[in-house]
């Protein structure tokens, strides 16, 4: 066996703490809530573009990075995506997705725990039971077996198909 390859994060804001499943999504949930001049609404792709752009266009400074939580609006930093997140915020985000990842952990192994302890004195089957799909009835003498019927269409045969093929 070898090491153990380290998970890759999922794309995050670290404005807004929102996760994604994907860098670009993230770009644009940036540029449109993070980035976006509240005067022209042009969308931009970093904080200090923001602040350049509405200090020569607008002639108004722009001292904080809107829709931001507190402690994270510092409009200087050059963040774009997931490059240029300080170091330690990446490490907390880390410490902070294992340690929910153990506690359902825990929990899973304690509720499969929990499970393993039950009597199965109770009358009827523990796990739900599907019916079978029938035929509508005026197919139903037409048809062969249900069995092949499903068989067919486990390999992907669609229904209109095998009708005319019986017909």
């Amino acid at each position: 066996m070898g090491r153990k390859k380290k998970k890759q994060m999922k794309p995050w804001c670290w404005y807004c703490n929102r996760d994604f499943d994907d860098e670009k999504i993230l770009i644009q949930h940036q540029k449109a809530k993070h980035f976006k001049c509240h005067i022209c609404h042009k969308k931009l792709y970093t904080g200090p573009g923001l602040a350049i752009h509405c200090m020569q266009v607008h002639k108004e400074t722009i001292d904080s990075v809107p829709n931001a939580i507190p402690g994270r609006t510092d409009i200087e930093l050059e963040i774009y995506g997931m490059e240029g997140i300080p170091d330690k915020d990446m490490q907390e985000r880390r410490r902070t997705l294992e340690q929910k990842s153990q506690e359902s952990q825990k929990k899973k192994n304690n509720q499969d725990d929990s499970d393993d302890d039950d009597d199965d004195d109770e009358a009827g089957p523990s796990a739900p039971q599907v019916a079978a799909v029938q035929p509508q009835a005026s197919y139903a003498a037409q048809w062969p077996s249900l069995g092949f019927l499903r068989s067919l269409a486990l390999l992907g045969c669609h229904l209109e198909d095998i009708k005319e093929c019986l017909l």
